[in-house]
């Protein structure tokens, strides 16, 4: 450890480094040692020292501070007046803890003339106190105190400020983008990655990269890691979802104290983080499952973040998470408390639900209008629907992909027809089966995404089809418009509603207001319509009951109708849309085709049925066979 205690002279770096070193078991050195004798024969004649004077003892010290850290560490006594002057220090040692003396011109002009046969006069401390920076970072001490108040005050600082207050677990892309969140934002922080074959440099080559952060910490050992961290220790976990997050775990909780806290920010299966949980509980250790939404760039600059888990956890990481979050129009952080065990990646993996869907749509909208349109007109029609109430991330960045060209040739153009998938849009699905809720929507987009992947398959019996070559007729724009606006909607209906089957389900009592407004900045579903999702939940339980979105929904139905019966004609596929008019009919029809299979399911299985008109629900059986 090196420590540096800086400031202008008179101001005590010497008497305090002294007895600093002495009781944290360092050696002690002053920078005054180290000026060449020109240095010193200049101040004795009471000439200040210019950059240039200063630049020679300056690179001698950089070297002296890179030679003690590689051995014991030390204590140094130094000015440092200017920024600049630090940088060069910690040119070859960014590790340094860097301490501020400060004090009145007044008080240090009084104890320089008390002071004998030392250079500095105190005609020369106006020089000192106009030269110097005053550093926006490390730890600052008033002189006034007592010498030995002054001591304890830094000793009793430094047993924290020797540690970080947060820890980051994966140095992959996200893991690298969040870490540099945490450390811009002011924390102090440790990272560790493993240094097995491929990955023995990720840490040295991240440090080195990013040199211009203080404040972060890298290990490729687990113990030290968690050594370097505050109690309670909050570590976020950024690695692949499934067995690993386990075994990191398990490696971590020798090394852990009751009432630290795991993070995982990955993609988990919710039901793995509420068993995760338990697991953790019973050993007094906390857990949090947190949902983090924007990609490299959201991580960077402020994701969307969904951290479930106890509530006592969440108000120990809130400063750091809200911090680096996004913020929302109003200025708050896209971060809030979703609920216990695993409701942040609950919530998490409806918004990805919601995501499939939606980049689905827009998939569907280009298949459309590319029969008649090239990529230019297409993206001109999209950028005159950003202007309005459909604005949203996944549309301007259909715009610019549009757009986007190689030469004379658009890149969309070039790229293979088959969609890559990680399995979490298909979760979604599965959680409606066990609920009993509705998101036909998020999984026609996971089928649509299967289907792609057969490409050798789709060539060899699109070949077998004649194909009548058919004038194409205009599409009507503004009914596409209305049809994308109407399964807009519907997809963000199916994905509310699943949320709120699930809090019900589970007692999360999830605020579903609240989690609209996270998701209207750092997130990949953010929106003008999310933005007015805050004040609808706030208002009504979902979308359905707000008269204006529901009027528009009816308005919008002879739209959809169209673009299908299109879509008919030129053989084009749009699961996503169909999806959303078939939930639309059926949940507005007051009769459905259920009692046939309600009779089916009496007939060879005796289930039973309900009748019409039977205040009392009673179940009946009929003897089908019976003449």
């Amino acid at each position: 450890m090196i420590i540096i205690l800086m400031g202008v002279s008179g101001c005590g770096k010497t008497t305090i480094g002294k007895q600093l070193a002495l009781e944290q078991g360092l050696p002690f050195f002053d920078a005054d040692d180290f000026h060449p004798k020109a240095n010193i024969e200049k101040m004795k004649n009471n000439l200040a020292l210019n950059d240039s004077d200063r630049l020679p003892w300056l690179n001698t010290l950089a070297e002296k501070i890179h030679e003690w850290e590689n051995n014991e560490g030390a204590v140094l006594a130094c000015s440092a007046l200017k920024e600049s002057y630090r940088a060069i220090l910690a040119s070859k040692q960014s590790n340094i803890l860097w301490v501020f003396l400060s004090g009145t011109l007044e008080l240090i002009s009084n104890r320089l003339k008390k002071r004998r046969n030392h250079y500095m006069k105190s005609a020369l401390l106006q020089s000192q106190f106009d030269t110097l920076e005053v550093p926006n970072y490390g730890l600052h001490v008033n002189i006034e105190n007592s010498i030995d108040d002054i001591i304890k005050g830094i000793n009793s600082k430094l047993k924290h400020m020797n540690q970080s207050v947060f820890g980051v677990i994966g140095l992959g892309v996200m893991g690298k983008s969040l870490s540099l969140n945490i450390a811009e934002k002011g924390f102090d922080i440790s990272v560790y990655n493993r240094a097995e074959y491929g990955e023995e440099l990720v840490v040295s080559n991240f440090l080195k990269d990013n040199h211009a952060f203080k404040n972060i910490l890298g290990f490729t050992d687990l113990q030290p890691f968690v050594a370097s961290l505050a109690t309670p220790r909050k570590i976020l976990i950024i690695i692949k979802a499934g067995k690993a997050i386990d075994t990191v775990i398990d490696q971590l909780i020798p090394f852990l104290s009751k009432g630290d806290i795991i993070i995982d920010g990955g993609n988990s299966h919710y039901t793995d983080t509420a068993k995760r949980s338990d697991y953790l509980a019973g050993k007094e250790l906390y857990f949090v499952g947190c949902g983090i939404s924007g990609g490299e760039e959201g991580a960077r600059k402020g994701p969307s973040m969904m951290p479930g888990g106890s509530w006592e956890s969440y108000q120990s990481i809130a400063p750091i998470l809200e911090a680096i979050s996004a913020k929302d129009t109003t200025g708050k952080p896209c971060c809030t408390y979703i609920g216990p065990d695993g409701a942040g990646h609950f919530v998490k993996m409806v918004h990805n639900g919601i995501e499939y869907a939606e980049m689905q749509l827009l998939a569907e909208v280009y298949a459309i209008m590319r029969l008649s349109m090239n990529n230019e007109k297409i993206a001109q029609i999209l950028s005159d629907w950003k202007s309005t109430d459909l604005s949203s991330y996944l549309l301007e960045i259909t715009i610019d992909i549009l757009q986007k060209k190689e030469g004379n040739q658009y890149v969309l153009d070039s790229i293979l027809d088959t969609a890559g998938n990680k399995g979490t849009g298909s979760w979604s699905s599965k959680a409606a089966f066990d609920l009993g809720s509705v998101n036909t929507m998020m999984s026609s987009a996971v089928f649509a995404r299967y289907l792609s992947a057969f490409k050798q398959k789709r060539e060899t019996l699109s070949a077998l089809l004649k194909k009548d070559k058919k004038e194409i007729e205009e599409l009507n724009i503004k009914a596409l418009e209305k049809a994308y606006r109407f399964a807009k909607i519907i997809n963000h209906h199916q994905g509310f509603e699943l949320m709120r089957l699930a809090s019900k389900d589970y007692k999360w009592q999830l605020n579903l207001s609240e989690i609209a407004r996270i998701w209207t900045n750092g997130c990949i579903i953010r929106s003008h319509f999310m933005e007015e999702s805050v004040d609808t939940f706030k208002s009504y339980e979902n979308y359905f009951e707000d008269q204006t979105i529901f009027q528009s929904l009816m308005s919008s139905e002879s739209s959809i109708t169209e673009c299908i019966s299109y879509s008919l004609k030129y053989r084009i596929p749009i699961d996503v849309f169909w999806a959303a008019y078939n939930y639309w009919i059926s949940i507005t029809t007051e009769n459905l085709s259920a009692n046939l299979i309600q009779a089916q399911r009496d007939y060879f299985g005796a289930h039973t049925y309900q009748r019409k008109n039977d205040s009392f629900l009673s179940f009946y059986h009929t003897n089908w066979l019976e003449k």
